[in-house]
């Protein structure tokens, strides 16, 4: 693969932590999978165009090997998803996107992953409230909790 291909398929990353810091005092959108964190770059950096994106994978996911293999998952989800949706993205050229990944993500059908993410990318943009609900046709995390109702008698 030659570097230009590349470059039109992969989205940038984030690399320093300050980064990092600044995309969390963004807004925030949350799936049964994922948490996806995002703000606006500053005019004035420099640097990569188009969004940027970093990972974030806690111990709490699992062992090493279940936290690489998630990384993995988005990775590729993201590369997906520039290379097939280039135009959704190109509309957020100037933002910084942090995926805050959650266990449910290794169980998760791929294609569920990649609508997580556009539905976490676009969620930024929803005004904040409950009219912004999710979409009802995609399947609740495994892990989640149902409320029973109580029985009257």
């Amino acid at each position: 693969m030659t570097d230009t291909s590349r470059a039109r398929t992969l989205p940038g990353r984030l690399t320093r932590r300050a980064d990092y810091l600044a995309a969390a005092k963004g807004r925030r959108f949350h799936t049964p999978r994922l948490t996806l964190q995002g703000i606006a770059r500053a005019p004035d950096a420099g640097g990569v165009a188009g969004p940027r994106f970093g990972l974030t994978v806690s111990r709490k996911v699992g062992t090493a090997t279940e936290r690489n293999r998630v990384k993995r998952r988005l990775r590729a989800a993201l590369r997906e998803i520039a290379a097939t949706q280039g135009d959704r993205l190109s509309a957020k050229d100037a933002y910084d996107f942090v995926v805050v990944a959650r266990r449910d993500i290794l169980s998760a059908e791929f294609p569920v992953l990649l609508i997580d993410i556009v539905d976490a990318i676009e969620g930024l943009e929803r005004p904040r409230g409950r009219s912004g609900a999710r979409r009802p046709d995609l399947p609740p995390s495994p892990n989640a909790v149902v409320p029973r109702l109580r029985e009257t008698r």
